[in-house]
């Protein structure tokens, strides 16, 4: 289920809470507990929710009443997963500061958690109305059916609909709730309804949601309905085992169960759909507290350990996110995913060896799945290991049960492996192939026609492919410069230079787009800008090939480079790598 994050923001108060780490007025705090609250404020700008939950708890004990220190002292506490130390919190700040929010829904999940629906709804009825009602009226249906109550569940869930505010994505989302209260019932025909209008279509639809309605169609004896919605949902995708387990499942007869069955496991749910939405936007420490309190509720909520990874990763939180993975047990469906991003995660901290080593464990471990040995090649690409990465991409293609046009992808990966391996024999007709399956697909046209301009090769086709690619990705600096450069290989230095400082303009920082743009410009006679744009060529820290040649440019001059080069029989090959990329 997509989602806008407008949505969002008004429908549970994001704004409000977000507040609470960021932008608001710093409380009147007692002296000796400045220091921790600033060490906590700027635990809050690195992301680090432990640090912040450390930190303003010990602001807090200088002043235990502070409204504002309470508020902030909760959410990072729950962002930090110290959900119980976080509720005796929640009770004081309703005393303090009655109708919070945040108090309200820490309050609620602890009474759903302990199965007291009526404090649940006693939580929630105190929250005004305009302090973002989606989240609590979705838990508060869910309270409905914690006392036994369907019927008061689905009618708050059609008064939930009948906010005419509430847009597209806020009707899908209820409806998915409504669909997975009806199959906690029983009523999987009402639960097929509601979750045909959860989602635009099952390509978008995400696992869980299609997880749900197969179940439910299945229960019903509509296996073929539900394997063929499967069947959909992996077309789209380079593969997906837990999805391929229930599509076997189903055909063997086996019945799933309903995806939620419990209320807490219905308000986990909902905590875990909010925090994907916020998962990416600027109030990622609001989606880590949702994520947690998923878990507080359904500690067995795979999903929501993931997430809470993929969070604290975003927040370069890097220990932190390997800890969440090393949570998800290694028995479980979504144990090779956790595997995945565990070994990604220790790429990025710098743990190169120890990240390759636990990848060729997870594809060891799982040596039928494509996306295990699709992540292999593509963290050992990244790291510029293009044999083994070609290897990797090998063993990923040859797994593919029939070649799809959504797998354009694996051909373009490992055409790069190949060409950047110098095995061009073998990379062009990956990257045809990729074209075969997706025609127009920008970054493979970028791809193959700016690496046949370097190799002097099918100029008028690859410019040709350059400008389609152009059309598509107009603000995408890597493809302009591939244009302009071939405009410049072709001797259009004047179309070629204004190509290449609109490159420069949407990737200014880029070493090689900036030498690009300084040979044309040193071409059209303009030769004090060109040495400028070397010059920042050089300040972006350019390969060393690169960098020599850039210097040598800086000491002679452009015509003396090229007729060195011309004279040695070895004209250079600029910027091969990154210019080609493509965003």
């Amino acid at each position: 289920m997509d989602c806008c994050f407008s949505f969002v923001t008004r429908a549970v108060g994001v704004s409000a809470i977000a507040l609470l780490l960021a932008g608001a007025p710093r409380p009147g705090i007692a002296e000796p507990a400045v220091g921790a609250y600033l060490a906590a404020e700027q635990a809050v700008r690195n992301g680090d929710a432990a640090g912040a939950a450390e930190y303003y708890a010990r602001a807090l004990a200088g002043d235990p009443s502070d409204k504002t220190l309470l508020e902030r002292t909760i959410l990072a506490k729950v962002a930090a997963g110290q959900v119980d130390t976080a509720i005796p919190l929640a009770r004081r700040l309703e005393e303090v500061s009655p109708g919070h929010n945040l108090g309200a829904l820490v309050l609620a999940a602890d009474g759903l958690k302990r199965r007291k629906p009526d404090e649940v709804r006693a939580a929630l009825d105190a929250v005004p109305e305009d302090g973002g009602q989606f989240l609590g009226l979705l838990i508060e249906a869910w309270a409905h059916v914690a006392a036994g109550d369907t019927n008061a569940a689905r009618m708050a869930i059609t008064d939930l609909q009948a906010d005419t505010n509430l847009g597209p994505a806020g009707q899908q989302l209820a409806s998915y709730h409504l669909g997975l209260m009806e199959a906690l019932a029983g009523n999987d025909e009402a639960a097929v309804e509601a979750f045909l209008k959860a989602s635009d279509s099952p390509d978008t639809a995400g696992f869980r949601l299609v997880r749900s309605q197969a179940g439910a169609l299945a229960r019903l004896d509509r296996t073929d309905e539900a394997r063929a919605l499967i069947s959909q949902r992996l077309g789209r995708t380079l593969g997906d085992d837990r999805l391929e387990d229930l599509e076997r499942s189903i055909a063997q007869g086996d019945l799933p169960s309903p995806v939620v069955t419990s209320a807490e496991q219905g308000t986990a749910e909902a905590f875990f759909d909010l925090a994907g939405f916020l998962a990416r936007g600027a109030n990622r420490m609001v989606g880590l507290a949702y994520a947690r309190l998923a878990n507080f509720l359904d500690p067995d909520l795979i999903e929501a350990k993931l997430l809470t990874a993929q969070m604290l990763r975003a927040s370069d939180q890097y220990d932190q996110a390997i800890a969440a993975y090393e949570t998800v047990p290694r028995d479980v469906p979504e144990a090779m995913q956790a595997q995945i991003g565990r070994a990604e995660t220790l790429q990025l901290s710098g743990r190169v060896e120890p990240a390759i080593i636990a990848m060729r464990e997870v594809a060891a471990r799982f040596p039928r799945s494509i996306e295990a040995q699709n992540a292999l090649g593509d963290l050992l690409r990244r790291e510029e290991r293009f044999d083994e990465a070609a290897l990797a991409y090998d063993a990923t293609i040859r797994l593919l049960p029939e070649v799809e046009p959504y797998h354009w992808v694996l051909f373009y990966q490992r055409g790069i492996a190949y060409e950047r391996s110098k095995q061009w024999d073998l990379a062009e007709p990956d990257f045809l192939k990729a074209l075969e399956l997706e025609p127009d697909q920008p970054l493979v046209l970028n791809y193959l026609g700016y690496s046949w301009v370097e190799m002097g090769l099918n100029f008028d086709e690859a410019q040709a492919m350059i400008e389609k690619a152009v059309e598509q990705r107009p603000q995408d600096g890597y493809i302009v410069d591939s244009l302009g450069w071939v405009l410049y290989r072709l001797g259009d230095f004047e179309a070629a230079s204004t190509h290449l400082e609109r490159a420069v303009e949407l990737m200014p920082v880029d070493p090689v787009i900036n030498d690009h743009y300084g040979d044309a410009l040193w071409m059209v006679g303009r030769k004090t800008e060109a040495r400028f744009q070397w010059k920042r060529a050089l300040s972006f820290e350019p390969e060393e090939k690169d960098l020599k040649r850039i210097r040598r440019k800086l000491e002679v001059g452009l015509d003396t480079v090229l007729a060195e080069e011309a004279a040695s029989g070895t004209p250079a090959v600029i910027g091969a790598t990154d210019a080609k990329n493509g965003g």
